[in-house]
């Protein structure tokens, strides 16, 4: 499988980089990528690179960008923090207009500080860390960061499923997670919820121990913001243990849980926040979820339809600054306003979106859409 697996990698960055002529600066505009295409985050690069590369077809069909074809350059940054830094570097020498990267905060946050220096223009797919992006001016992302949506489902869990009492998993080896379960722990608390406890973990091989000191006297709701691979082993642990009556939430980074929840019962009662669902009735997902499922044969997930709207922003971008100037590119940023498929796209300060959140459910061994929730509709609600 791994053999498949690496040959899928090659062929597919065959077609970003070794079908057309070497790029050249007049023939064409060259974005540059970062992605995790091997090792344990690989899943979420490969899905990022299918964005890219439909975004990449259909703008070249239009007729390119300002005239000229669109090349984007996609570089292994394996999700390493150190290893990024070294790609970026190779990718400044290729003179490119902006890259796109990564999936992951952590390498994000490495390819933020080294792009400070150079000022070139870098939007980041799915990182949702505020640290990504805060006090940086030329850096930026198409999703929400973790305070955004861990306030969301603090409110959907409060406000939609009654909930009344939470139990909140943190994983402490990750400084995204923690400022999540933070940020759920002071949203849920200041609706009225209680939360029973906070339980740190560093491996899910702790799930078991964990969930069976609340198996007695189990919360309404356990809050998790993980991988989708942990999350999965969470909801198939407490669905053995017998959690039949609490329901188990989480972050984007559940998005792809699915191909590792082995009991389909596991999942009624589990729901996870996400930028994007295919399953959305705007004619703009309903033709990319026909586009993308034509061109890979399979249903997009967050990943590839935010890489997607990487792709148009900086195209859109590009296009306002009229030049690839990195400082002309970035004040183009900072000032538009763009329906994407994401939805309505403009930069607040700390040059992140404000967009809608989806509650994701599985039913049926199918992704679905539960609610649709927007963080300004639900403060005007609460008069906040």
């Amino acid at each position: 499988m791994k053999t498949i697996k690496i040959l899928v990698i090659m062929l597919v960055l065959l077609a970003f980089v070794g079908c057309s002529p070497k790029p050249q600066q007049g023939e064409y505009i060259i974005i540059g990528a970062l992605l995790p295409l091997t090792g344990d985050g690989s899943d979420e690069g490969l899905r990022a690179l299918n964005g890219l590369q439909l975004a990449k077809e259909e703008i070249n069909e239009r007729g390119g960008i300002m005239g000229k074809m669109l090349d984007i350059i996609v570089l292994n940054d394996r999700g390493d923090e150190e290893y990024i830094v070294q790609q970026y570097n190779k990718l400044m020498e290729r003179g490119v207009a902006a890259i796109i990267g990564s999936s992951y905060s952590g390498p994000t946050i490495a390819l933020a500080g080294a792009s400070e220096r150079d000022r070139i223009p870098v939007i980041s797919p799915t990182a949702s860390n505020p640290i990504v992006t805060l006090g940086r001016r030329n850096v930026f992302r198409s999703i929400f960061i973790d305070d955004y949506q861990a306030e969301v489902m603090a409110y959907f869990a409060y406000q939609s499923l009654g909930a009344e009492t939470a139990v909140v998993f943190i994983n402490q080896d990750f400084d995204t997670y923690i400022q999540a379960a933070s940020f759920f722990t002071e949203s849920f608390t200041a609706l009225g919820g209680h939360i029973i406890a906070e339980e740190l973990f560093s491996s899910e091989e702790e799930f078991p121990e964990l969930l069976r000191k609340y198996a007695a006297n189990p919360p309404d709701v356990i809050f998790c913001p993980e991988d989708f691979v942990p999350a999965a082993i969470l909801v198939n642990t407490a669905h053995e243990i017998g959690f039949n009556d609490t329901y188990l939430l989480g972050s984007d980074a559940w998005d792809g849980l699915l191909t590792y929840v082995y009991n389909p019962q596991a999942m009624e009662r589990a729901y996870y926040s996400a930028p994007f669902s295919f399953d959305d009735d705007t004619p703009e997902v309903v033709q990319f979820v026909r586009d993308y499922f034509n061109f890979f044969s399979q249903m997009p997930l967050t990943g590839s339809a935010a890489a997607y709207t990487c792709v148009y922003i900086l195209a859109e971008a590009i296009t306002i600054a009229g030049s690839t100037n990195w400082d002309d590119i970035v004040s183009a940023m900072k000032t538009m306003e763009l329906d994407t498929l994401l939805g309505p796209i403009s930069f607040d300060e700390n040059n992140n979106p404000s967009i809608n959140v989806y509650v994701i459910q599985i039913k049926d061994g199918q992704y679905s859409t539960f609610e649709k929730l927007s963080l300004r509709d639900l403060h005007e609600q609460s008069g906040r």
